[in-house]
């Protein structure tokens, strides 16, 4: 509590970021958070006595220095005074960088990818989608429970949602205006999701199929397409999957596409950088590139999620797009090594999100147009893989192909059902008679 004090008496300016730290992290999140503010206020003071203070504030963090400890005068830390202060700083400054902290960033890398700007709590939406995934688990599962995580959330917080929670049903119910007819969308319609309302005839596709398949009511889609789903009469597994699969594959891809179409909306229309990213809950910034650069660093994120960790390759308790493409690639031999390694997918993905970003903040926003198409195709792949691994499963007998059709199941079934709901409106708009010929063999 007392260096928190500090952080406001202080460093007013920093007291916002400390204090969402400190609420978000635990002791470890917050001494770094803390630490690392006070390092970067230290290094840029020209007051000596304040920036000793602070660097023997930022040593003592870091230390955990035990509750009630006196804090000693600079030169009892040491016997060369100030200089042996400095050493100290630096010394922690290198603790910094070992951790990812570059370049004075204060956010954790996303899968190698490092943020131009705070996007933890929107990479946190993936807990929301561990905890659904673990309540449909067991022989029971829990569907109340399930929705209460997909409908209502709790780890992703938002500063501008009903109830100040990000939610992945959400992405879906608020699509109309933010991908295609929104006052505050100058690009719409974005042009990815109008393929999808052209295809379903619903803005809020996603939704419906999940909402319907954690209620265990029959829908169909208002075009008639891919359907129908009588999730009222399919067992339980066909549910599970087509909830599971449905949020991270239908809401959240469409909304990581949505926020780099928004991250170029920003770049160009954002004139004075105080009232960009309307949907955002980020803190207002002097530059409008900054700005861009956040709805950017957003998209990653949910990409992504906080499960992968700060590293490239992820980890495989990752829940998102990111982690189906690493699952996909051993699949298919499109790892970098064959079936081993990092996807090219997401290897050629981390190159587009860093170019992206570094051409937001030079504000080239043209430049960043033909990078969102090669994005938007590489995260089709997974999908793709997806479907056609499942169709292998299930579909019927080809000679000299001995395996084809002998892994039939109610799980399987969904499985390639919802994996070709999510790229089927992409295959439509090149080839309406493809199409209707993989919707008729994989539609539940």
């Amino acid at each position: 509590r007392s260096f928190k004090c500090t952080v406001m008496v202080l460093a007013p300016d920093d007291s916002r970021q400390m204090y969402d730290g400190i609420r978000g992290g635990g002791q470890q999140a917050t001494e770094v958070a803390l630490s690392t503010t006070l390092a970067r206020r230290a290094l840029q003071s020209t007051d000596t006595i304040f920036g000793q203070t602070m660097q023997i504030f930022a040593y003592s963090s870091y230390r955990r220095v035990t509750p009630g400890r006196p804090l000693r005068h600079p030169k009892a830390h040491s016997d060369g005074g100030a200089e042996r202060s400095v050493l100290q700083m630096a010394r922690i400054v290198a603790v910094f960088l070992a951790l990812g902290l570059v370049e004075g960033n204060d956010w954790p890398n996303i899968a190698g990818y490092t943020p131009g700007s705070d996007v933890t709590k929107h990479a946190n939406l993936d807990l929301d989608q561990q905890a659904l995934v673990q309540a449909l688990k067991g022989g029971t599962p829990n569907w109340e429970l399930a929705e209460d995580w997909y409908a209502v959330g709790g780890y992703s917080l938002s500063g501008k949602a009903p109830n100040g929670l990000r939610t992945m049903k959400g992405f879906s119910t608020g699509a109309e205006g933010k991908m295609y007819n929104g006052n505050n969308c100058a690009g719409c319609p974005y042009k990815t999701f109008s393929a999808f309302y052209d295809y379903y005839g619903d803005f809020d596709y996603a939704d419906k199929w999940v909402s319907a398949a954690l209620d265990g009511t029959n829908m169909a889609f208002s075009s008639g397409r891919h359907g129908p789903n009588d999730f009222a009469t399919l067992g339980d597994a066909a549910r599970i999957e087509a909830v599971k699969k449905g949020t991270a594959y239908m809401n959240v891809w469409m909304y990581v596409i949505r926020e780099f179409e928004d991250a170029i909306d920003d770049c160009e229309t954002c004139a004075d950088g105080l009232n960009c990213n309307e949907f955002s809950d980020s803190l207002s910034s002097d530059s409008p590139q900054y700005n861009a650069v956040h709805a950017w660093d957003e998209g990653v994120a949910f990409y992504a999620g906080s499960l992968e960790g700060p590293n490239v390759g992820g980890s495989s308790a990752g829940e998102m797009v990111y982690r189906l493409a690493e699952k996909r690639c051993a699949n298919f031999g499109t790892c970098e090594s064959g079936e081993t390694g990092l996807s090219n997918v997401n290897k050629k993905l981390l190159a587009d999100f860093t170019a992206g970003e570094a051409l937001l903040k030079k504000g080239l926003c043209h430049a960043v147009r033909p990078i969102v198409d090669r994005i938007i195709k590489q995260m089709t792949v997974p999908l793709v893989q997806g479907s056609l691994r499942y169709a292998y499963k299930v579909g019927e007998s080809i000679s000299g192909e001995a395996k084809v059709g002998t892994d039939r199941s109610q799980k399987n079934a969904a499985e390639g059902a919802v994996f070709t709901a999510a790229v089927l409106p992409l295959v439509h708009e090149c080839n309406v008679a493809a199409a209707k010929t993989i919707s008729d063999e994989m539609k539940f």
